[in-house]
């Protein structure tokens, strides 16, 4: 009885530990609406889920939350970016239609084998 419970207690705590850090990782929305747009074009809904899922973006989530730490909540985009097209006047953090367009245009334009990632339609509609 004594052997058993010297490799049980044990054990039971691993399996809690192991289930508590794997539900504290939050891996945001599967997907997200990009809503601070021109009336005239349709709102991109970005595919974190999708992003999250490729293998060369795998443990690079500080490639768009740049500003984020280790073990910290990460912001939404919008607390930083606060304007739509012009600089934040407390922070200088660029606008929030020109910080999506650079940090996606970059990735996108690199992606040789898929073109169609560099239309605008790809994330706009048609």
């Amino acid at each position: 009885m004594h052997k058993f419970m010297f490799i049980s207690i044990p054990f039971l705590v691993i399996c809690s530990l192991v289930l508590a850090v794997s539900a504290a990782v939050d891996e945001g929305p599967a997907n997200l609406k990009i809503d601070i747009n021109k009336k005239d074009k349709k709102v991109p809904v970005f595919s974190h889920k999708k992003h999250l899922d490729m293998p060369e973006l795998k443990d690079k989530c500080n490639q768009c939350h740049h500003t984020a730490k280790t073990g910290e909540k990460i912001k939404k985009c919008g607390e930083c970016h606060t304007q739509a097209k012009e600089k934040d006047p407390k922070t200088g953090a660029p606008g929030f239609k020109a910080s999506f367009h650079k940090q996606c245009a970059l990735c996108h334009k690199k992606k040789l084998d898929r073109p169609e990632l560099k239309k605008c339609k790809t994330c706009h509609g048609e």
